[in-house]
């Protein structure tokens, strides 16, 4: 009880950010690939609210970081590096040299893991403490690979097909983005921290992208419209979470030099 009596309101959240992000790991080895995205999703607005509520409640203990960090790796590195390698290796295929599809998906999945875990030890490391982030946060790297696997990934989950409602599969487009996420998430450029109209941007390409595999599939009955909507929140949201992958360190950069 003497550990549990240390919880607090923030904590809950940021263990449910780990516990989504496992739970849809579990989806991933089904092959439920929309309901595992959907729960990523979940665990994302979870990370955002945990810093709310800790900031808002305080916290008893100084370990929030170290679970924060930890519950990140799983959402963030293991589950989206799971996901790459999923979707484009079919079962039986073999892991490495019988597909060619499999070992690229394994290689950039791989990245993907690493360069999320390296991310996620440097900002804890003393990155917390900056103004800006090094490197583009762990999160944001996920939701660009959540939304490209959505939009080019398979159509071929263990879910009806016509849930799916990829622009077509092109295996090319998802591990470009994996790579190119994995390296700037380990390179040294600025990224500005979350705030103001900036939360109100992620909140949307959040909900957006949510949006199809929650309320859009009450459309279902509807094949043209369910397709046609869903394609249309979810590049809504790509395009702006792409606005923050390449403005963002232009942003961060013209600040600074505003504050010179």
């Amino acid at each position: 009880m003497g550990t549990l009596a240390k919880a607090s309101p923030g904590d809950v959240f940021t263990l449910a950010n780990g516990a989504l992000g496992f739970l849809a790991i579990t989806y991933i080895l089904d092959r439920s690939f929309l309901v595992a995205t959907a729960l990523l999703l979940l665990s994302m607005m979870m990370d955002g609210l945990d810093g709310l509520m800790a900031r808002k409640f305080g916290s008893k203990h100084t370990m929030g970081q170290v679970l924060d960090s930890i519950s990140d790796s799983i959402s963030f590195a293991i589950a989206p590096a799971a996901l790459v390698y999923a979707e484009f290796h079919a079962p039986g295929e073999g892991l490495l040299l019988e597909s060619l599809d499999s070992l690229v998906a394994l290689l950039c999945a791989v990245a993907v893991l690493s360069a999320g875990l390296f991310r996620l030890a440097r900002f804890s490391a003393g990155g917390y403490r900056l103004s800006h982030f090094v490197g583009m946060p762990a999160p944001a790297a996920a939701l660009l690979i959540l939304l490209v696997c959505l939009l080019f990934g398979t159509t071929e989950g263990s879910e009806a097909s016509r849930y799916y409602f990829s622009f077509g599969e092109e295996a090319w487009v998802v591990f470009l983005t994996a790579l190119a996420s994995s390296y700037l998430m380990v390179s040294r450029l600025k990224y500005p921290k979350m705030r103001g109209w900036m939360n109100a941007m992620a909140g949307l390409a959040l909900l957006l992208a949510l949006l199809p595999i929650t309320a859009g599939l009450a459309l279902v009955d509807d094949q043209d419209l369910y397709t046609a909507s869903s394609r249309t929140a979810a590049s809504i949201a790509l395009a702006l979470m792409l606005l923050y992958v390449f403005g963002g360190p232009v942003y961060e950069k013209l600040e600074g030099d505003e504050g010179r």
